[in-house]
């Protein structure tokens, strides 16, 4: 299934999602072909249970589509869209047509990322969440920033619908993303060192060069197993996504996306910050998705505290016991 999953989503996103798509679509352009095509793929059901006529896949299933949007850039919500969908479904609600962002609480505001493109935004609202028409929405331009804009609705707006943690939820799908964009950066500096010579020789071959390469790989292989682990579904939250598998993965991504953006930078030079040049669509999400559904210093102070009232006593207890893998199945 991951293979065949791989397979779909890497041909699509390769012929759909080119560089310059994808900045056309930040620059304003319409994501209606290439969104058009994630409708006709079947992706953005895979979480919604079969019960109620989606896939039914779990996350670790549906994780590799994620990496694979994360490896090409994609500037549309594919992964909340998908969870948000699930939501919906699982509630036995209807689902909307259109792209669905997850926002996140902003006071009685949204915050969502400044180069969003959707059609509804789902709203945490107390224990359920507001189903949001983006078109009626009205920015407010003083409380935003360069990482996300505030989005405000006219009293009534939007429809009220049962829902689970969403920002467990919308963890999750940074998580994925920014695993597969980091994995896309390595692949891409290593092939950047390869090509480009200095003093006769090409740069991969010093030393120094070499060491940020190995820190850099480290970081992206343990941000896949970060969000390999994270998608096992043993919680009761959205998808059954488990909060503490989120809170670590989240943290440890974070902290990876940082140096991985700075090597990435550090050993393309000048060529990584032009215009012609991916790098930049990736990192950039690097560092809004750290800031998206809770930074490092929110998840290390959560774990922290679920830690502290887990009465384990020993850290190696406590990981073992809620972030090693899924238990195997006994056998028969």
């Amino acid at each position: 299934m991951d293979s065949l999953l791989v397979r779909s989503a890497q041909e699509l996103f390769s012929r759909h999602a080119s560089s310059e798509a994808v900045r056309a679509i930040r620059a304003g352009g319409s994501p209606g072909s290439l969104w058009g095509e994630l409708e006709n793929s079947g992706f953005l059901d895979a979480l919604v249970p079969e019960e109620a006529g989606g896939i039914g896949l779990g996350p670790a299933e549906a994780l590799p589509v994620l990496i694979a949007a994360g490896r090409f850039a994609v500037p549309l919500p594919l992964g909340e869209t998908m969870l948000a969908r699930a939501v919906l479904g699982g509630a036995g609600e209807a689902v909307p047509q259109g792209a669905i962002l997850l926002g996140e609480a902003y006071g009685d505001a949204a915050r969502v990322p400044a180069f969003a493109r959707a059609d509804w935004v789902l709203l945490p609202r107390d224990e359920a969440a507001l189903l949001l028409p983006a078109g009626a929405a009205v920015e407010d331009e003083a409380a935003g920033s360069p990482l996300g804009r505030v989005l405000r609705w006219p009293e009534g707006a939007g429809r009220r619908v049962p829902a689970g943690d969403l920002l467990v939820a919308g963890a999750w799908a940074e998580i994925a993303v920014m695993a597969g964009a980091m994995e896309r950066i390595l692949e891409d500096t290593v092939r950047h060192a390869q090509d480009r010579q200095q003093f006769g020789r090409p740069v991969a071959s010093f030393q120094a060069v070499q060491q940020q390469i190995s820190v850099m790989t480290e970081d992206v292989f343990a941000s896949r197993m970060a969000a390999q682990l994270a998608s096992v579904a043993d919680g009761d939250g959205v998808a059954r996504l488990n909060p503490v598998r989120i809170a670590a993965a989240k943290l440890r991504v974070g902290e990876a996306a940082v140096r991985v953006a700075a090597i990435g930078h550090a050993v393309h030079g000048a060529m990584g910050i032009t215009e012609e040049v991916d790098l930049h669509l990736l990192t950039g999400h690097l560092q809004a998705g750290r800031m998206r559904f809770g930074g490092e210093a929110h998840w290390g102070a959560w774990l922290g505290r679920r830690f502290l009232a887990d009465n384990t006593g020993e850290t190696l207890a406590f990981v073992r016991a809620q972030l090693g893998p899924a238990a195997p199945e006994a056998s028969a």
